[in-house]
């Protein structure tokens, strides 16, 4: 894989939630990592987005997503997360959300093919699908999808595709951790990405980018008023 270029970061935090209900979750989130001095101290350090998601509608097919929740997070760098999660008031307000969490940080796959698209007016439901698996090569896997989603890219925006993209995972230097890749789409219809989804004429060839069997869920945006940015 080339040189990576300077681009944003992401941050996915998948986590098991500690307060019983999503609306107690949401009032906790709301009055710690969403309070307006946890906002601005994340955007001291180069926090760009801070997105909620919940299980979607009917689950996940292979994984059962019950009790998570789901951030994603946009970053100038990778250095601001790590600063940002060395402070102990973080950590604190971290261990009263989940029982158990994993921030990951994953970088924009270069030469992938990955595209945002325009909504439709009508259109204004919202829908995450995500697939996480380990890789043995990024160039093979990010070219194997890079195939399959140029052919795709119609039949997925017919069924109500709006976003499609590519990362793979920044691990530590020296680190022996296994490389992943995960995909990231938006969509305005549930049964549209469904449909999609079990299309084998798209994802029959996925499955040879990855070194491991892939993960993969459904979310939607969480229910209520959370502070967002």
């Amino acid at each position: 894989m080339k040189t990576p270029i300077n681009w944003p970061v992401l941050l996915t935090v998948r986590g098991v939630m500690l307060p019983k209900t999503l609306e107690a979750m949401r009032v906790l989130h709301n009055q710690t990592a969403g309070s307006p001095q946890g906002i601005a101290a994340a955007r001291s350090l180069g926090d760009l987005s801070h997105m909620v998601y919940a299980p979607g509608e009917t689950g996940n097919q292979e994984t059962d997503t019950s009790g998570e929740l789901l951030f994603l997070d946009i970053w100038t760098d990778p250095q601001g997360i790590m600063d940002f999660f060395a402070n102990e008031q973080v950590v604190q307000q971290g261990s009263k959300l989940f029982s158990s969490r994993e921030p990951t940080i994953w970088m924009q796959a270069t030469d992938s093919f990955s595209y945002h698209l325009p909504a439709p007016r009508s259109r204004t439901e919202r829908f995450l699908g995500m697939v996480r698996g380990p890789i043995a090569s990024p160039d093979k896997a990010i070219e194997i999808f890079r195939a399959a989603d140029i052919k795709a890219q119609r039949d997925a925006r017919n069924r109500g595709l709006l976003s499609h993209e590519i990362f793979i995972k920044m691990n530590p230097p020296d680190s022996k951790m296994p490389l992943e890749l995960l995909g990231l789409d938006v969509w305005c219809s549930f049964d549209g990405m469904g449909q999609h989804y079990a299309d084998p004429k798209h994802n029959g060839a996925l499955g040879e980018a990855f070194s491991g069997a892939p993960a993969s869920s459904l979310w939607q945006p969480a229910a209520g008023e959370w502070s967002e940015w």
